[in-house]
């Protein structure tokens, strides 16, 4: 009986706390949703490079916080 007398004090103490306690809502940051990019139509290409061409691709994405797909697009671009 000691046990349910100890519960039972426990869960008035917390119906006491809830009633007197303000309520503490959690504070949400809301950022607007920015308007998406227009995007072009876009087609997979493959391709097998050498190893060492692929390190200093990456290295130099690195470096310019570049992706390899960007990278890739703007070397066609320019040769093209």
């Amino acid at each position: 009986m000691a046990k349910s007398t100890e519960y039972a004090n426990k869960l008035q103490g917390f119906a006491d706390r809830v009633k007197t306690e303000p309520v503490q809502l959690p504070v949400q940051k809301v950022t607007p949703v920015q308007a998406a990019a227009e995007t072009k139509e876009e087609q997979q290409l493959n391709v097998w490079i050498p190893k060492d061409l692929m390190k200093r691709l990456k290295v130099k994405g690195a470096e310019t916080d570049q992706s390899l797909k960007e990278m890739v697009i703007e070397a066609l671009t320019q040769f093209l």
